[in-house]
């Protein structure tokens, strides 16, 4: 059954792209929340909240790319909420994170040109970084 919730929030995901606005945090939290309330059986295993992190920041950046986001700013605003929401204290550092969001930019299907804008923009000239970046593009999940 697929709660009224999760169908307004895919709704509203659908219609931000053909108005050319930006994924807002409150509709990507609406749509986490919806697809992880029944995940919580799973929470107490060992690792099981970095991989919730990391889900949530390759579906955050999925919606963002594909709503045409472009203010890297306030994508990473939105990420250190994220990150906030989840308990991680220095999202910055984690390789995970970039990782999830390469993840997140080949599901979106972004081009070469985007890849290279999110990687020049995010890495702050951290070579590990931006590799972590091509290697979840390059993995896809």
């Amino acid at each position: 059954m697929t709660s009224p919730t999760l169908l307004r929030s895919l709704a509203v995901l659908m219609v931000v792209p053909i108005l050319g606005c930006s994924v807002s945090w409150s509709v990507s939290k609406s749509v986490r929340s919806s697809s992880h309330s029944s995940d919580s059986s799973s929470s107490s295993s060992p690792g099981a909240a970095e991989r919730a992190y990391e889900e949530d920041v390759t579906d955050y950046t999925r919606a963002y790319a594909k709503s045409g986001g472009s203010d890297f700013r306030a994508f990473q605003s939105d990420l250190a909420k994220l990150a906030q929401e989840h308990g991680i204290t220095n999202w910055e550092e984690s390789l995970a994170t970039y990782t999830a969001i390469g993840a997140g930019l080949r599901q979106a299907k972004a081009s070469e040109a985007a890849l290279m804008a999110y990687k020049r923009n995010l890495s702050g000239d951290d070579e590990k970084k931006a590799d972590a970046i091509q290697k979840g593009y390059d993995s896809g999940s």
